[in-house]
């Protein structure tokens, strides 16, 4: 007679037991009676049920340590509704495959076999994430990775009843089970989603993270900031570059939409950054800092809730805010660049939920084939454009980050034309006529990235339009940094990149348009990427509650022409080794480097930088010096910073930022 719990055994109908003679091979009849009584899917169904609670959990966790998962009620059901589906789909399919398996061999009936499926499901979670983590720094978390494992077993033994019973019991006690897992499923959902959010929003604090009180907007004006990645601003027409160099060969050059916002708006010649590295120079834009002050020295670094943003501002005051970035290093969990804004799209779906072990257990070579590190500027408008559609109230405040115009290159107009990182290291080997080609077709498809993103602006214009909301928008266009071009006192190994201060890397773009309320007009004075903010701030009429910060409003220069110029700090690259400050003050540049290097430029008389005159001009390049430590100085100790894990290095090697 079979063993106890043998799904093939003999038993009657009233045991719930296949008919005798089902020994031996299982053929069709029997595999069908098996699938009936629920043998398949009690343990798919018991997993799934473990997979959904592992999910939300583990997106409770998670959303208690990310301010931006409480933006919206929307976002946080999302955070923990994905994982948990996502579990809950591999846990049915693993379940019942490993059952069949099971069944196919005579071995115990589901009951144990989603037990002893579970505990290999918990283990392998428990390898998986102590060597990969479940997000950036956290492999090693051995605690809350046993309490994982843990919490999947302990939920598999209580299921492991009623799999039993659904198993053998009769056709009204299966169906009682199955009714009741499918209301503790609804239950769970409910909770998550429904009480969750409100009950872990109070227990987080969810809102301000920094005190701001300021009043309502003296006029609804819209604000549309939009920052271009690795774009310098003599390459755009409206700043000198001809229209001849049109990378379409049309006469329009490489920037017409822009040119015709500078024509209309407030334009300035020397906008000038406090770093060449995409996180910190954003982070200073949005927070009228320095690097040092707001603690983001380099990216992937984070920034805290205790730094107030332009976006936390605006959001006091009112303003609906929004932002779509477009690399992974700026996008909302790691970077903390989404505080103040109530939606932040970043790369995609994936951007939330690639950090779950349950995606991190992918092998590396899938990882990096799903998950890109960027997206293009057009696939970033779709993003911003169906916000746009679906927000009729305004105020609003929109960030827009484009990325295309950074390395590797890529040509617009001629498909799979890319100048990579291969060909850049090649360049380095070469000489004469093959190096020219090369430094010709870089130029050219970094120009084509140019246009490529300025009929991204042009469509994103349109769509504000076609809202109706274009006559109340205010739009300033800027950069985080600009782009070495071969220029020829850089080592080749800096050739095309951004990594020393000089002009094609510090200085970049400015334009703030809105006719009627901003004079028309080229500024020449020396401005900062930090002025920004405070520009913005009053323009729109709202009063700027942070103290401390490094920025200026432009508006008594755009209005009155007021304007007294102060000394700006720009920081090297940390990403190329390189320890490098440049000191701008007026007409004098002066940069001091590693192994004692310093330099002294007239950028009136050599705006190329060419001629160093520190040795011709030893007292000026002494006391620029002096001024330049001593401001250096006063921002304070550099904030430490933990070291980057492998995924997030594979990332900024692919990306260039380190070798």
């Amino acid at each position: 007679m079979p063993g106890r719990g043998m799904v093939s055994a003999g038993c009657s109908a009233s045991t719930g037991r296949p008919p005798e003679g089902a020994r031996g091979r299982f053929r069709g009849p029997e595999l069908r009676w098996v699938a009936r009584r629920g043998a398949l899917l009690v343990p798919g169904l018991g997993l799934a049920i473990v997979g959904l609670v592992a999910g939300v959990v583990e997106g409770i966790v998670r959303a208690l340590q990310h301010d931006y998962y409480f933006a919206t009620a929307f976002s946080f059901w999302s955070f923990l509704l994905v994982p948990g589906a996502v579990y809950a789909v591999v846990g049915m399919v693993g379940g019942v495959a490993g059952a069949l398996v099971l069944v196919l061999a005579r071995r115990p009936h589901a009951a144990a076999t989603t037990l002893g499926l579970g505990a290999a499901f918990a283990i392998i979670l428990y390898w998986r994430s102590m060597f990969h983590g479940p997000f950036p720094g956290t492999s090693g978390n051995a605690v809350g990775h046993t309490a994982m494992a843990l919490a999947a077993l302990a939920a598999l033994v209580l299921v492991r009843r009623a799999a039993r019973a659904a198993l053998c019991g009769p056709s009204h006690v299966r169906r009682r089970v199955l009714r009741w897992a499918g209301l503790a499923v609804a239950a769970i959902l409910f909770a998550a989603c429904v009480g969750g959010w409100g009950v872990l929003s109070a227990v987080r604090g969810w809102g301000r993270q920094v005190g701001l009180t300021v009043g309502p907007p003296r006029r609804p004006l819209n604000i549309v900031l939009i920052t271009i990645d690795t774009l310098r601003a003599d390459h755009l027409g409206c700043y000198g570059y001809p229209a001849t160099r049109s990378p379409r060969g049309d006469r329009l050059g490489t920037s017409p939409t822009l040119d015709r916002l500078a024509a209309q708006g407030a334009r300035f010649e020397s906008a000038i950054v406090t770093e060449i590295a995409t996180d910190p120079s954003h982070a200073s834009i949005l927070t009228s800092l320095y690097p040092v002050q707001h603690g983001v020295t380099r990216n992937a670094v984070k920034l805290t809730s205790t730094v107030g943003t332009l976006a936390e501002v605006l959001s006091a005051a009112g303003y609906r805010t929004a932002a779509a970035v477009s690399v992974e290093h700026l996008d909302g969990c790691p970077s903390g660049m989404s505080q103040g804004f109530q939606t932040y799209f970043d790369r995609g779906w994936h951007d939330r939920y690639r950090y779950h072990v349950g995606w991190r257990s992918l092998p590396s070579s899938v990882e990096r084939d799903v998950f890109a590190h960027t997206r293009a500027a057009d696939r970033t408008d779709e993003k911003v454009i169906r916000w746009l559609s679906r927000s009729a109230r305004r105020p609003f405040f929109l960030w827009v980050h484009y990325f295309d115009p950074h390395r590797p290159y890529e040509s617009h107009e001629q498909p799979g034309l890319v100048f990579d990182m291969a060909a850049w290291r090649k360049l380095r080997s070469l000489s004469g006529r093959a190096s020219a080609r090369i430094e010709s077709t870089a130029v050219r498809l970094y120009d084509s990235e140019i246009r490529f993103v300025d009929d991204a602006v042009r469509e994103l214009l349109r769509a504000i339009e076609d809202v109706g909301a274009l006559d109340e928008t205010l739009v300033v266009v800027t950069a985080d940094h600009g782009e070495h071009m071969s220029e020829a006192r850089l080592p080749r190994e800096l050739w095309f990149g951004h990594s020393e201060v000089y002009e094609e890397t510090a200085r970049v773009p400015l334009i703030v348009w809105r006719p009627g309320v901003v004079k028309p007009g080229v500024y020449a004075c020396q401005v900062s990427s930090m002025d920004i903010a405070p520009t913005i701030l009053d323009i729109v009429g709202v009063i700027d509650p942070r103290e401390g910060t490094e920025g200026r409003s432009l508006l008594p220069l755009i209005a009155d022409g007021e304007w007294v110029e102060r000394p700006l700090v720009v920081t090297s690259n940390p990403h190329a080794g390189l320890d490098t400050r440049a000191l701008r003050a007026g007409r004098w540049k002066v940069i001091v480097g590693q192994g004692g290097r310093t330099e002294l430029f007239d950028l009136v008389s050599d705006p190329a930088e060419t001629l160093n005159l520190a040795h011709e001009q030893p007292g000026r390049t002494s006391e620029l010096s002096e001024l330049l430590a001593q401001i250096v100085q006063s921002w304070g100790e550099e904030p430490e910073y933990a070291a980057p894990d492998e995924a997030t290095l594979e990332m900024l090697r692919a990306l260039g930022y380190v070798q």
